[in-house]
């Protein structure tokens, strides 16, 4: 059957169901295809940094995130058992002053954060359609799109716009002729929900290195905590098979942890999963109807902790570039070109770091050492660090040359 939209958002995970609330409140005439029933735990995109939550500011969306019991963390500490404990904790990363505003990190279960704006898509006035299989789109000055329904019926439009948001594997972007650019891996993130942790001692986010993993870990609400490991590729199948779980729980007492061997003791309660820590990208997200945003555009390895806030930014750039007026696809220019210096400097991050605390190499323990000593003696250091929470934009241009990589690996 035919239906009615002007832009049609093909995937409603975070940066459709962000971007198709933003239009529908704009009195964009706007519908939704997304594949699933229910939201899965994908094991990641759980951290939104402030830079991110401005952006769901802008967008007007934050709120049903934080309604939907989102925590707001406002100190980051990074352990390592190169530095005494209480110098960790004497030196915090204050996520909570980065961006005015913004009161640090928002934390939520990716099936929960995406439940809630799906519900708040819906109450703005767009169309959304779940179980939504077999989209095909014929891009051009007048695309066409069509798809199956969750009871078999043909959905068929003519909008004006059809936007992927329909993440990595993205059809509307193989069905668009938009290749991708890659940086392969140089490490494995493997990630487990687990419970139990509500230690008053405990209420900042961490990050921790030691000799051969590195750690992320974000609190989430009434104790649970997503935790992160992140192994070079020499060490991909470390989580895999039947004992996997138990290694993982094994390997998260990390000697620098004040609360290693409680961590370990940690109920798990999410699925475990291991995937590549790789960035993608393409200079140019868009075609004649078509426009890329989130992981459909290229993503960043997920070792800095950067892809809801990409998604946000992805979709404030869109409704921007869709309320200017100008000719499409020609408003994209703005967006593209923003977005692929963007993630430059975000994938220069993440290789900085896998550099420092997770590729395979015979001198990690001075890798850390020198990291540790940029931090102090270079200014452009923690320009690049910060960036990570107030906006890549943020660090002037030197933070991103090269020159702090290269440092790390003489180290």
């Amino acid at each position: 059957m035919g239906s009615a939209a002007e832009i049609v958002i093909v995937g409603g995970g975070i940066a459709g169901m962000a971007l198709a609330s933003a239009l529908a409140r704009d009195g964009r005439d706007v519908a939704v295809l997304e594949a699933s029933i229910e939201y899965e735990d994908k094991v990641r995109g759980e951290e939104m940094a402030p830079w991110g939550v401005a952006e769901a500011l802008e967008l007007g969306v934050q709120q049903a995130l934080v309604d939907s019991d989102a925590r707001v963390t406002a100190e980051v500490v990074h352990y390592d058992s190169l530095l005494p404990t209480e110098v960790s904790l004497a030196h915090p990363i204050p996520a909570n002053i980065v961006v005015p505003g913004v009161r640090g990190l928002l934390n939520l279960r990716h099936p929960e954060a995406c439940t809630a704006l799906a519900k708040q898509a819906i109450d703005d006035g767009a169309q959304v359609h779940r179980g939504v299989t077999d989209v095909t789109v014929v891009p051009g000055a007048t695309p066409t799109i069509t798809a199956q329904g969750t009871t078999g019926e043909a959905l068929e439009f003519r909008p004006r716009l059809v936007v992927g948001a329909d993440g990595r594997s993205s059809t509307v972007r193989r069905q668009s002729a938009i290749a991708l650019e890659r940086h392969d891996a140089t490490h494995m993130i493997a990630g487990v929900l687990v419970d139990g942790l509500d230690d008053p001692e405990i209420e900042h986010d961490w990050l921790a290195t030691s000799d051969d993993l590195f750690m992320a870990s974000f609190r989430q609400h009434h104790g649970q905590v997503r935790v992160y490991l992140v192994p070079g590729t020499q060490q991909k199948a470390r989580f895999a098979g039947r004992d996997g779980l138990a290694e993982f729980m094994r390997s998260v007492n990390f000697a620098c942890l004040p609360f290693g061997e409680r961590l370990a003791n940690a109920n798990p309660i999410g699925p475990l999963a291991t995937y590549a820590g790789d960035d993608t990208w393409t200079d140019k997200p868009y075609t004649d109807g078509v426009v890329l945003i989130g992981d459909a555009a290229g993503y960043n390895s997920p070792i800095i902790g950067q892809g809801l806030s990409i998604a946000m930014r992805d979709a404030r750039s869109v409704r921007d570039a869709i309320r200017s007026g100008d000719r499409l696809p020609d408003a994209f220019r703005p967006y593209a070109a923003e977005r692929t210096e963007r993630m430059r400097r975000l994938r220069t991050g993440a290789i900085f770091m896998s550099a420092v605390a997770a590729d395979d190499c015979d001198n990690r323990t001075a890798r850390r050492a020198k990291f540790f000593e940029l931090q102090q003696a270079e200014p452009l250091t923690m320009a690049m660090l910060v960036s990570w929470f107030a906006g890549p934009e943020t660090a002037p241009p030197e933070a991103f040359d090269g020159r702090l990589l290269a440092a790390v690996l003489a180290a």
